[in-house]
């Protein structure tokens, strides 16, 4: 059995993605707290995972990889699970991944970040706010009268998004607009294996 080791920190929305793929995969794996205000991420030792000083990185087997998105798909492989069954299914759900990366992702985080992190200006926080509420939308309109957003089973895309999503609060979006969102959040959030995303990566001690 291949074994695990996630770089990270629970703040992280990429890192948490990594961390929860493991959980639902099954895969044990060992977390290493990165503190980036300390500047962790960019010694030597870490630059050899991570050439570009990011989290998360998850090494497997002596491999280091890097980028959530590629991290999932490599995990999906690996387990054999949360990826399409056929070809077209398969390019859904790459579309799907890289559309969460390009557009959900940044409405969310950014505004979350500007926000919480970074004391940003009114007029930052609601142009990246108009762009999350413009991707929940798109969102919502894809999940009406579906379980998922490719198949009938869950997909790295459809658990990208969910992480995503599980932080429009602290964007200060409402999902009450959102019926269809809200009854995939619920059942992606009874997922064997799933944690709350907030709550899926171990907090450094005090």
């Amino acid at each position: 059995m291949s074994s695990y080791t996630l770089y990270g920190t629970f703040l992280s929305m990429p890192c948490v993605k990594a961390g929860l793929m493991l959980d639902l995969c099954g895969l044990p794996y060992e977390y290493k707290h990165v503190n980036l205000r300390a500047g962790e991420s960019k010694t030597p030792d870490f630059l050899k995972l991570n050439k570009w000083g990011q989290v998360p990185v998850l090494v497997a087997d002596g491999a280091s990889m890097t980028q959530s998105g590629a991290i999932l798909l490599e995990l999906a492989a690996k387990a054999g699970k949360f990826d399409g069954a056929n070809p077209e299914e398969k390019r859904q759900v790459r579309e799907w991944l890289f559309w969460e990366a390009d557009l959900l992702y940044p409405g969310i985080a950014s505004t979350r970040a500007q926000r919480l992190f970074y004391n940003g200006a009114p007029e930052v926080i609601a142009f990246f706010k108009g762009r999350g509420e413009r991707a929940l939308g798109m969102l919502n309109e894809a999940l009406i009268g579906k379980d998922y957003l490719v198949c009938a089973t869950p997909t790295v895309a459809d658990i990208a998004c969910f992480v995503t999503v599980s932080y429009a609060g602290d964007a200060e979006l409402s999902l009450d607009a959102f019926p269809a969102i809200q009854a995939w959040m619920k059942r992606m959030a009874a997922l064997p294996g799933m944690k709350v995303p907030q709550e899926a990566l171990p907090k450094p001690a005090a």
